[in-house]
């Protein structure tokens, strides 16, 4: 009797285990390795004579995201992104002073956004109440993220021993929501697109669970 007892809480907690790898996430213990390529939108700021806000650029990123609760999950993010932009300079003449001047000399910035995240998986949430299992491969969430990190800026001069135009290094700074949808047709390996503010403004890849 005790060795059939054994077999069948042996099997409840094989069931248990199959569910939870089966849920799009997994709560507390588990975690996910994000690797995708999309949009960023954020500050750029070089010096008070040179300002680059909002710049869009060409990213790719790389983020962890740890379950800390059962619909909670924390994490950070790490990129590589690259943006061309018209340099300016700064106008401190009597009419419109601070207004940034645009002019024809293109640059280049690199920059390499470093953030926290938190999400709420809200879809597990549902399922979990209405006793569904539309959750089982698919995850919906909300949440916030915010960072900084170097970006560096190199002028294609188009005149000499101008301040104005010159190479920086500088600092991006990203602080906002983003949502995200996660799919796995495997048990391990899955496809997201995420959109938001900050570090990223629409990105795709691939997701590992780990």
């Amino acid at each position: 009797m005790k060795k059939v007892k054994m077999m069948l809480l042996l099997a409840a907690l094989g069931l248990s285990s199959g569910n939870l790898q089966a849920q799009g996430f997994g709560g507390s213990g588990s975690s996910y390795l994000q690797l995708g390529l999309g949009l960023n939108q954020h500050y750029s700021i070089y010096s008070d004579y040179d300002k680059a806000y909002n710049t869009n650029y060409g990213a790719f990123n790389f983020q962890m995201e740890f379950g800390v609760h059962k619909y909670i999950g924390i994490g950070f993010m790490v990129g590589a992104e690259v943006a061309v932009r018209t340099s300016g300079y700064y106008y401190g003449g009597v009419y419109a002073p601070g207004y940034v001047v645009p002019s024809n000399s293109p640059y280049w910035n690199f920059g390499v956004p470093i953030g926290f995240i938190a999400n709420f998986h809200f879809l597990q949430l549902i399922a979990d109440k209405t006793g569904k299992g539309f959750a089982n491969k698919m995850d919906v969430y909300g949440g916030l993220n915010i960072g900084s990190g170097p970006v560096f800026r190199n002028v294609r001069k188009k005149y000499d021993n101008d301040p104005y135009y010159d190479s920086h290094v500088g600092a991006l700074f990203f602080i906002g929501p983003h949502v995200g949808f996660r799919y796995f047709p495997s048990e391990k390996v899955g496809v997201y697109a995420e959109a938001g503010y900050g570090k990223s403004l629409i990105t795709g890849g691939v997701i590992f669970k780990m």
